[in-house]
């Protein structure tokens, strides 16, 4: 059993990298947007907490301050975020969102190149993709972790 489950492992860890670059649209805009999904992330990160500075976004993120300022700059050229000044610090910086912004960070594109994962699974038998399906639901299951894990 152990052999057969570190087979497993392996296949699926040799795969993955290739479905996920083959499929998942990170450094691409989302279909039907301007944006890009650490784009996206930003805009649904500030409307699930509000208005944050740049470091809180960077933390929240894991990327780096510079990286997280380059993308605030292009939400704001869009028109998707403004910056603003704390009332009570000037020295800090704030990036909320506008109308628009909140309009986007509402909708929920892909993260999935739809086209090419379906034109992929078109290929398939009915079969494979039913077997496909039920393998990806009970990974993800199998993979969800509940409180008595950490503890």
């Amino acid at each position: 059993m152990t052999n057969d489950l570190d087979e497993t492992t392996a296949d699926v860890a040799r795969l993955y990298p290739a479905v996920y670059h083959r499929f998942h649209v990170s450094k691409h805009r989302l279909p039907g947007t301007d944006v890009t999904p650490r784009m996206l992330w930003i805009l649904q990160h500030i409307a699930s907490v509000g208005p944050s500075t740049l470091g809180e976004l960077a933390d929240a993120s894991g990327a780096k301050k510079s990286t997280t300022t380059e993308l605030v700059d292009r939400l704001e050229a869009k028109g998707y975020v403004g910056r603003m000044r704390d009332e009570r610090d000037a020295r800090r910086v704030f990036v909320g969102l506008t109308p628009q912004g909140e309009r986007r960070a509402g909708r929920a594109p892909s993260v999935l190149a739809d086209d090419a994962l379906r034109a992929a699974l078109a290929r398939m038998t009915t079969n494979e993709r039913a077997a496909l399906v039920r393998g990806l639901r009970a990974l993800v299951r199998a993979g969800e972790v509940t409180r008595d894990d950490h503890v």
